[in-house]
């Protein structure tokens, strides 16, 4: 199953504080559904531990992440690729940032994403629906608590090489709810 968003939110800050903080895993990752952490082996790599469920299908996933085409403060692209039992997600997507003002920011983005296997095929008819409202959450939720973080502190290493409970990227695949539309929660998904 391909599932395809894309979005552009405009966030109340500018775009020096918005790229530092968009590289930061463990800032990202306090905004995306499912996520139980994310270890930072480099600048570019994360493993993230996420659980995703659709219906009555539960899992507990393991993802790779990687950022690529890396182009400080404009652009980047990322790709994923995680396993559940039964299950399989990649994730190819990107974001670009675009000063409007000078404290404000424009976030635009692109994610494609794959699933197969179980969760795919039992939770097809609810899998988009879901994952569309879980994302546009996602953003809004994040675009306001980058411009409720004021100035990103000068100097910030926002990757430490530490696992701590966390999100992967702002264009992982979201948790789709559970039957009553709110998320599932562990062992379940990103």
């Amino acid at each position: 199953m391909r599932l395809s968003f894309s979005g552009a939110p405009e966030v109340a800050a500018p775009l020096h504080d918005v790229w530092p903080r968009i590289l930061d895993p463990h800032f990202v990752a306090k905004h995306g559904p499912g996520v139980e952490s994310v270890q930072v082996l480099d600048a570019r790599h994360f493993k993230v531990i996420t659980g995703f469920g659709v219906g009555s299908i539960r899992l507990r996933f393991g993802i790779d992440v990687e950022l690529t085409e890396v182009n400080p403060p404009n652009y980047f692209t990322m790709k994923a690729r995680g396993k559940a039992p039964g299950s399989a997600v990649e994730v190819t997507a990107s974001l670009a940032l675009e000063v409007l003002e000078v404290a404000r920011t424009r976030m635009s983005w692109k994610a494609d994403t794959d699933i197969s296997g179980t969760v795919a095929s039992v939770g097809a008819r609810l899998m988009e629906g879901t994952a569309r409202k879980l994302t546009e959450q996602f953003w809004t939720k994040f675009a306001s608590s980058l411009a409720e973080a004021g100035p990103a502190p000068s100097g910030t290493a926002p990757l430490a090489a530490a696992a701590e409970p966390a999100a992967p990227s702002p264009m992982s695949p979201p948790a789709p709810a559970g039957p009553e539309g709110t998320p599932s929660s562990p062992p379940s998904a990103a």
